[in-house]
């Protein structure tokens, strides 16, 4: 019976340490989270082109740049103006979201209306 009640006591011992320590780095990522993140700069777009490279639009205050990324580097290709961010998005299908994936809403909307229009 002693052996039955040791075991249970170590048993909720552990599960309490797992869940404390669980809740303790919960926290604290939220924490750094917090302290790493940028006020003045912003992604706004980014397009994968491979294992380990991508091209990105970078907000900065008011202006906006075209940056590539790679494993080793970052590098500036360019710098774009707001009325070229603004003429793209406009030509964008309304369909998409952010990341390029159709908002189901948008397209449930959109095929339940050409249903009604055939009947």
């Amino acid at each position: 019976m002693n052996s039955v009640l040791s075991l249970a006591s170590v048993l909720i011992l552990t599960i309490l340490i797992l869940y404390l320590s669980y809740v303790f780095t919960k926290s604290l990522g939220k924490g750094i989270g917090l302290k790493r993140g940028g006020t003045c700069m912003q992604m706004l777009d980014r397009l994968p082109l491979g294992q380990d490279k991508a091209v990105a639009v970078v907000r900065m205050g008011s202006h906006y740049y075209l940056i590539g990324i790679a494993s080793s580097q970052i590098t500036l290709l360019a710098e774009v103006s707001e009325e070229d961010i603004n003429i793209e998005n406009k030509g964008t299908d309304t369909t998409e979201t952010i990341e390029g994936y159709p908002d189901f809403k948008k397209l449930l909307k959109k095929y339940t209306d050409r249903h009604k229009k055939d009947q």
